[in-house]
């Protein structure tokens, strides 16, 4: 009787600690891929560590926040939820759908693939999208809009214009390189970008550099420019 007592505490012994490891293991090993990552990039990340995390739009910037903004006063009259509310789900993604593309037109930029995306792995699943410039393609948690919370509907609203600006950003570097079209960003600006890129700092590594780093910092910041949420100061 003792060994079976003995035997059965050494087996539920054995599955805790198989519980444990399943828990703290993949952890730890998400933690090594972050600090490898830092430290492959740290002499940027110093300097990361140092910028203004200020928003100062530049010309470019204001000039299509305002066009954006006007658009959005004609599509959102009410709100985004008044607008939104009654559609189904299949009305409601074909209508950020048009959405997409509208504001690619806005922002003078082109996607050559959109994806209304919906999973339960992270990080995907806790994002609100992505670009994906070695495919020109945007990337929206369907998630998201389709939970009908108006709050996170009327983020992925934003998550566009998020998104496409990094669209632009490529398309900028692109043109300065090429000696096409810049958008009349300044070579500062277009620097900066372009080194950001080299050592971009995904959020689940490090979300203060995420949202500090200078592609991010103008993201947000645009972002919240069309939500009247910063200043239009322009950086001369």
């Amino acid at each position: 009787m003792v060994v079976m007592v003995e035997f059965i505490g050494l087996a539920l012994l054995a599955i805790g600690i198989k519980l444990v490891l399943s828990i703290i293991v993949p952890r730890i090993i998400v933690w090594i891929k972050r600090r490898r990552y830092l430290y492959q990039i740290r002499e940027y990340v110093e300097q990361l560590e140092k910028m203004d995390a200020e928003y100062k739009p530049e010309k470019p910037d204001v000039e299509m926040a305002s066009r954006c903004k006007e658009y959005m006063s004609q599509m959102f009259p009410d709100g985004v939820n008044e607008r939104t509310k009654n559609m189904s789900d299949e009305e409601l993604i074909a209508f950020f759908q048009n959405l997409v593309a509208d504001v690619q037109t806005l922002m003078d930029v082109n996607v050559d693939k959109v994806e209304f995306y919906s999973t339960d792995n992270p990080p995907a699943c806790y994002s609100c999208g992505c670009y994906i410039h070695s495919e020109r393609a945007i990337r929206i948690n369907a998630a998201f809009i389709l939970s009908r919370n108006p709050l996170l509907v009327e983020e992925q609203v934003y998550t566009i214009f998020h998104e496409l600006m990094h669209a632009r950003q490529w398309a900028a570097i692109e043109g300065k390189l090429y000696d096409t079209k810049d958008y009349g960003y300044s070579d500062e600006q277009i620097d900066s970008w372009t080194r950001n890129f080299q050592n971009y700092v995904p959020s689940y590594v490090s979300d203060e550099l995420y949202r500090k780093q200078p592609v991010e910092l103008c993201a947000f910041g645009f972002e919240n420019l069309l939500k009247g949420e910063n200043n239009t100061d322009v950086v001369s």
